[in-house]
């Protein structure tokens, strides 16, 4: 058996705008600062595990803002219940933590962009792809070793036990404190988002149909 992985694309249009101007939008639309907060984005279900998210998020201590962009996934009601509760006990629009429920792809690449980190420590994924997405950009990531994650993440993320509060808001912590950490976070992964890439995709289906010649 050949495992050829999945890939991903990211439009060059939006993933390559100069910082300045994407700095620029998320400082007018969002009110948001230069990688001064944190993102989870996906499907809003009870396997993106955001309770731990946001309950490790909110002792963690940090005052930057945590971004969640999802629609409504699979049973989504109990997780979209305990979000706008939390929402409205955070002080709901004033509040830390900013809740959005659609967006354009090229708003949220910018938002991915601009992000301190991706905050993904999801109980279980078949793939990964916003870890994957995030690395590509070149923001830090903070994953679990549940699934798949840990093989697509490899060693250029902060790995936490999905099931772990404690361990989730300690690597919140890392991230919120250590510039040269997210640096290292950035440059590792850019380089483990490659292996994933449209090309290398294609480099392993070449090697696996030239076997069968």
């Amino acid at each position: 058996m050949t495992n050829t992985y999945q890939t991903f694309c990211l439009p060059a249009a939006y993933s390559s705008r100069p910082i300045n101007e994407v700095a620029s939008n998320l400082e007018g639309i969002f009110g948001l600062g230069w990688k001064d907060y944190f993102i989870h984005f996906g499907a809003i279900e009870p396997k993106k595990n955001l309770g731990r998210l946001v309950e490790a998020y909110l002792s963690s201590g940090s005052r930057r803002p945590l971004v969640v962009v999802g629609g409504r996934g699979w049973l989504e009601a109990d997780e979209t219940a305990l979000m706008r509760r939390i929402l409205a006990e955070d002080g709901g629009e004033n509040g830390r933590i900013k809740l959005y429920e659609y967006l354009s792809q090229s708003t949220l690449i910018d938002l991915i962009r601009g992000a301190r980190a991706l905050l993904f420590p999801s109980l279980y994924e078949g793939f990964g792809l916003p870890v994957l997405e995030a690395m590509a950009l070149g923001t830090a990531v903070l994953t679990s070793r549940s699934g798949a994650l840990p093989e697509v993440a490899g060693n250029a993320a902060v790995m936490v036990e999905a099931e772990d509060t404690d361990a989730i808001k300690e690597g919140i912590r890392a991230l919120d404190a250590d510039d040269d950490l997210i640096d290292a976070l950035s440059c590792r992964g850019e380089g483990q988002a490659a292996k994933f890439s449209a090309e290398a995709y294609a480099k392993r289906l070449r090697d696996l149909y030239s076997k069968l010649d």
